[in-house]
Formats: structure tokens, sequence, C-alpha cells
């Protein structure tokens, strides 16, 4: 049934009494919630398939978002160095970032009494047992998720800085000493070359 026949039906309806008129309104308030649920439905599946944080407070950044700050911030700070010119960087990660979870802990001791053996007195033993049990958050649509206590940044792998002044003995030195100071990584993690005089971009 087209959406039109629908309508001209709902007025028909409409125009007869008021109980009719009163179911016909729950009804359509009915219909109306179940879409709106739907709706929510597959935008929460939508979040989940993109791997977008449902909660932006527990989570600050995921592993490409975190790459890509470094590339911009490195970006701007050696295209301010006297001579280095146009600029390109890329970082490269040794792993992804790590999620600390919040964690409860219980402890219990129990006591294991040995009895003795002729004049020898009893052996009292304790044995410490502690359990470790994730807190869950609710993650809204009836879901829970465990509760992020931190983050742990990744680990960088290396850097390329792809610039037009990379052909200058000093500047390739101060982008170096640049990229090792801000990330406190060796000087053989650091790649420096001059950029194609064609790219233009």
């Amino acid at each position: 049934m087209e959406i039109s026949q629908i309508l001209c039906k709902a007025k028909q309806l409409f125009a007869g009494d008021g109980k009719v008129k009163l179911i016909v309104a729950a009804g359509l308030l009915g219909m109306l919630l179940i879409l709106l649920s739907q709706f929510s439905a597959s935008n929460a599946s939508r979040e989940k398939k993109e791997g977008i944080p449902q909660d932006t407070l527990t989570a600050e950044y995921t592993t490409d978002q975190y790459a890509q700050q470094l590339e911009d911030k490195l970006q701007a700070l050696i295209g301010s160095i006297e001579g280095v010119g146009r600029t390109r960087v890329m970082v490269t990660l040794e792993n992804g970032v790590e999620y600390v979870y919040a964690r409860e802990e219980k402890s219990s001791v129990d006591k294991k009494t040995e009895p003795g053996e002729g004049e020898k007195e009893g052996r009292v033993d304790y044995q410490e047992d502690t359990q470790y049990t994730y807190v869950f958050v609710d993650a809204g649509y009836g879901e829970k998720q465990p509760l992020l206590s931190t983050q742990r940044p990744p680990k960088v792998q290396g850097v390329v800085v792809v610039c037009q002044g990379a052909d200058d003995i000093v500047v390739e030195e101060s982008v170096i000493n640049v990229v090792t100071t801000a990330l406190n990584i060796s000087t053989t993690r650091v790649c420096v070359v001059k950029i194609n005089a064609t790219d233009t971009k």
C-alpha cells in the first residue's frame, strides 16, 4: 500500500467518532516509536562497524588518530624551521593504543590448621586469594562495556620527513634534532629526504 493510500485511509478514519480517532492516533504513535527505535539501532551498529567511540569521555583517540595528530604537529613544527620549505611527515608506530580498563580487586584469606603430632604444635597456614573483575558501565541501547581507566599511547617506530631543504646539511640536522627531541627517539629512527621538485602539493 502506498503512502498516499495510507494517508487517505487515515483521513477517513479520523472523520469518524472519537473512539476511532483515539485508536488510530495510538496506532500511528506506535508505528512512529518503532521507526525511531530501528533508526537508533542502525546508528548504534554503524558506530560499532566504523569504530566510533560510543563514549568520547572514555576513549580519547584511536591509533590512527594518534598517528595523524603526531604528523600534524611535527609538520607544523618542522615547517617553521628556516630553510625547510614545503614539508611532508609520516609517522609509523610499533603498536596500537593500549587500553587499560578499571578493575575491582577482591582478596580473601583462607586459614588452614594442621594438627600436630606428639609434642609438636599444630601449624597454621594462610592462603591469600585475589580475584579481579572488570567494571562495566551502560553503553546505551541495552549494552554494557568495560570502563576505560586510561590510554597508553603507542611507541613511535620511525619518522620520515620529506622537505625542500633536505639537501642542506644544516637544515637536515635541525630537522633530526627537532624530531628526536620532540618524540624522545634515536636519530636512527628519523629519515630526512628532499622532496620531489615536481611535487606542488
